[in-house]
């Protein structure tokens, strides 16, 4: 028994240190002079001070963080309500909400930007602003994780049974929808939100075509950052990490409060 409870631990034990190796090369090579041998050459503070006195670091983080919101909340909202109607209402439609969900999943960035880009750019309309087509193009981007996730929630709570509870009890069905399914749902639209996030904020190729070099984010000024020392872009690698990992624990802990 002892031996069956052990074998579990030590299992997730090694593969959080397999997963954790490429991070912690990134991060010890980020303090070192130079490493051509063996051992480094020496150690310094100087690129992790130059990172944090760069005036287009954090506004660039910034500015991912950003452009990440509109899409993941249009995707949530649509989701949601198509998913729901098609779940408690008309189940046979669910099938084909799938599919077409499920196609950006073949549609890579390069794909769908250079089609959007020639059709609206110049265009008297609305979609020829260049932060109108990033969030359009990252709400389809983003569709399947958001998909895949509000739809496994949706039928882990049993939305059915719970609403015809709720009635039972007399509340009403928008009443149920707003106060009983939407909090039931909350920890499977933020998971859902979180994969959005860092999908959207590693993007590199849609935000290169779209808008180039006018709304520069953490990917691109690390694409721009290729021709100096690596010891550089490593620290903007870690700091990219911890910035994502800052935000999972913030989303996480207003879930478990809310729980609480």
């Amino acid at each position: 028994m002892k031996r069956k409870k052990t074998f579990p631990y030590v299992v997730l034990t090694l593969t959080c240190i397999f997963l954790l190796i490429p991070f912690l090369a990134t991060l010890v090579y980020s303090f070192t002079v130079g490493w051509t041998k063996l051992l480094p050459a020496g150690w310094t503070l100087k690129y992790w001070g130059q990172a944090f006195t760069e005036p287009e670091l954090w506004p660039a983080i910034l500015r991912g963080v950003l452009i990440s919101i509109p899409p993941i909340l249009i995707c949530n909202v649509v989701v949601i309500l198509a998913l729901y109607t098609s779940v408690v209402y008309y189940p046979k439609l669910e099938k084909y909400i799938q599919a077409i969900c499920m196609v950006p999943n073949s549609l890579k960035g390069v794909i769908i930007a250079i089609p959007v880009l020639a059709l609206y750019a110049g265009t008297p309309t609305i979609f020829s602003n260049r932060m109108v087509m990033l969030v359009c193009i990252y709400s389809i981007s983003i569709l399947p994780f958001v998909y895949q996730g509000i739809r496994n929630n949706l039928h882990g709570i049993n939305v059915t049974q719970l609403l015809e509870a709720a009635e039972i009890l007399g509340a009403g069905k928008l009443y149920a929808f707003v106060r009983i399914v939407l909090p039931s749902m909350l920890s499977g639209i933020l998971v859902s939100s979180l994969l959005a996030l860092s999908t959207v904020f590693g993007d590199f190729a849609i935000i290169k075509i779209i808008a180039g070099n006018k709304f520069e984010t953490v990917q691109m000024l690390l694409y721009n950052s290729r021709v100096i020392v690596l010891q550089y872009q490593c620290v903007i690698v870690i700091i990219m990490f911890t910035a994502t990992l800052v935000i999972s624990q913030t989303v996480f802990r207003f879930q478990n409060k809310k729980r609480g």
